[in-house]
C-alpha cells in the first residue's frame, strides 16, 4: 500500500468518483455538511486517506470527494493506493468519537458539554430550527453563544422534560435581553422546583405544568416553533411579574436574537 499527500481538485474528485464502482450508498446531508465547511474555511486536516483498491476502485472517501466537487475547492489529503479487497473489512470500523470527545481530546474546546451544544444550537436557531450541522459548524455556534449557553445550561435545573433544548434555548435568548439575571435565575429555580412565591411567579408554574403535561421537545419544526414561543412568552411574563395561568399560542418571539445583546454583570 502506498500513501501520498495530494492536492485534490474538483476535476480530480469528479474523475475519481466516476470510477467508483462498489461503495456504500451516500448518506443524506453528509457531503453537504463537508462542502459547507470547505467553502467557509472550517474544514480541517483529515488524517484518514482517500483510499483505492489495487484495481483502482474507490475504497473510501466518496463523501469527501463529493464535498470537494460541490464546494469547488481544492483540498490537501492523504491518498492511499493498493488496498487489497479484504482490507475493506476494516475500513471505518473503529470506535467513533463524538464531537465532545474530539473537542476535548484535541484541546479545541475542553469545556464543551452536551448541554452547552444543545443550548447554543437552540439559541442560534430560535423558533426556526436549522437542520443537521457539521462538527465544525456546531463548534462555531457554541463559540458565538458560549456565554449565554453556559449560563442557561448551568441554571436550568436538570429535571426530566424541563431541561430540554427548547427550554435551554428560550432561557439563553432571554439572557441576551434581560438585565436582571437574578430574576431570570429565579425563573429557572421555580421552573425546576415547582415552588413559587405567588401570582407574580405563576408564569413559571404555568409553563412547567404545560411542559410536564404535553412536553416541550418537538418532533417537527412547527411543534418546535410553537413550544419555543410559549416558553419565551412565559419567561417574559415572569420577568414582568405578570400573572399567567393558561398557556396559549403565541405569534411572535418575546426575545428575538437580532436584538442588542447584554452581557451579565
Amino acid at each position: 500500500m502506498d500513501i501520498k499527500i495530494e492536492d485534490i481538485t474538483p476535476s480530480k474528485a469528479e474523475a475519481w468518483l466516476n470510477q467508483n464502482k462498489s461503495n456504500r450508498k451516500m448518506r443524506d446531508g453528509v457531503a453537504e455538511k463537508y462542502a459547507d465547511d470547505m467553502k467557509n474555511g472550517r474544514w480541517t486536516n483529515c488524517p484518514e486517506p482517500i483510499s483505492f483498491y489495487v484495481d483502482g476502485d474507490l475504497a473510501d472517501g466518496q463523501h469527501r470527494l463529493w464535498a470537494i466537487l460541490e464546494s469547488g475547492t481544492t483540498q490537501r489529503m492523504p491518498v492511499a493506493r493498493g488496498l487489497e479487497r479484504e482490507d475493506g473489512l476494516n475500513l471505518n470500523t473503529g470506535l467513533g468519537r463524538s464531537l465532545i470527545d474530539n473537542a476535548r481530546i484535541s484541546g479545541v474546546d475542553t469545556g464543551i458539554s452536551a448541554a452547552m451544544i444543545s443550548a447554543a444550537r437552540a439559541i442560534a436557531d430560535g423558533a426556526a430550527p436549522v437542520g443537521s450541522r457539521s462538527n465544525a459548524a456546531k463548534l462555531a455556534v457554541v463559540e458565538e453563544h458560549r456565554e449565554a449557553a453556559t449560563w442557561a445550561s448551568s441554571n436550568v435545573k436538570r429535571v426530566k422534560l424541563l431541561s430540554n433544548s427548547v427550554v435551554l434555548g428560550a432561557v439563553g435568548r432571554a439572557w441576551y435581553h434581560e438585565a436582571d439575571k437574578d430574576k431570570l435565575r429565579r425563573f429557572c429555580d421555580v421552573l425546576g422546583s415547582g415552588f413559587s412565591d405567588g401570582a407574580s411567579e405563576s408564569a413559571a408554574i404555568a409553563i412547567r405544568n404545560y411542559i410536564l403535561a404535553k412536553g416541550a421537545q418537538a418532533s417537527s419544526s412547527a411543534l418546535w416553533r410553537d413550544s419555543f414561543l410559549k416558553v419565551q412568552n412565559a419567561i417574559h411574563y415572569f420577568m414582568q411579574g405578570k400573572k399567567l395561568s393558561v398557556i396559549k399560542g403565541v405569534a411572535d418571539e418575546a426575545y428575538p436574537l437580532k436584538a442588542r445583546r447584554r452581557r451579565s454583570a
